[in-house]
């Protein structure tokens, strides 16, 4: 298999089928509010920062992972940091999301797009996976198997039934170390554009700690 071939799923389950030990992902995109900028006095950073920390720490005791914090700022001209929760209850993730909003180093952000998907059985655990470099999500016409190869040994790609997409029911989400193989793998799995709305919902960003939001929305 070549670094750029996706592998299709040779049985892939019908769009909802969820069964009793689903784990969900919800991924959140925030950019900044011309409005209401981000405006931090340096002597307020740690506490902000430690407010968000503290925060991600909570939803782990309630269930909830936060997977990575991603700069996708500059990528496109409506995002600048987004979010990447997993866990076993939607409510849970919701609620998750709310609680991080709260916080003051995002409250000011606007949320310009946001989708939750179940993920497809066979694929690894996230929990057993270390996040990669580079994240790329993105909507797909169908699912793929989660995949690595000889000559990207790196990447993991992973498929998601969604909800809340428009003009798509998938969601793929590829983590690896080179940004520009994922994208190509994403646009080779996407196929033909023919639905704008796949070619509209692609998000690349770089992995970063909760201190480096704060650089990423000055």
């Amino acid at each position: 298999m070549s670094a750029h071939e996706i592998p299709q799923s040779p049985a892939a389950p019908a769009h909802g089928d969820v069964s009793a030990e689903a784990t969900f992902s919800l991924f959140g995109v925030f950019r900044i509010s011309s409005s209401h900028p981000v405006v931090l006095d340096g002597r307020d950073v740690p506490a902000i920062v430690q407010e968000l920390e503290d925060v991600a720490a909570s939803l782990a005791e309630e269930g909830v992972s936060v997977r990575g914090w991603y700069d996708v700022s500059g990528i496109r001209s409506d995002a600048d940091v987004l979010v990447w929760l997993h866990g076993a209850e939607v409510e849970d993730l919701q609620w998750a999301m709310r609680q991080l909003r709260r916080c003051a180093l995002l409250r000011p952000l606007i949320r310009s797009w946001s989708t939750l998907g179940v993920e497809q059985p066979g694929q690894p655990l996230l929990a057993e996976q270390q996040p990669g470099s580079w994240l790329t999500c993105a909507a797909a016409p169908a699912p793929h198997t989660s995949m690595t190869s000889p000559e990207v040994t790196d990447l993991v790609l992973r498929s998601y039934a969604t909800a809340g997409q428009v003009g798509a029911r998938w969601l793929l989400a590829a983590e690896g170390d080179d940004p520009a193989t994922l994208m190509e793998l994403v646009h080779a799995a996407q196929g033909s554009p023919v639905n704008a709305a796949l070619h509209s919902t692609v998000f690349t960003g770089r992995f970063i700690e909760p201190a480096e939001i704060v650089e990423v929305l000055q």
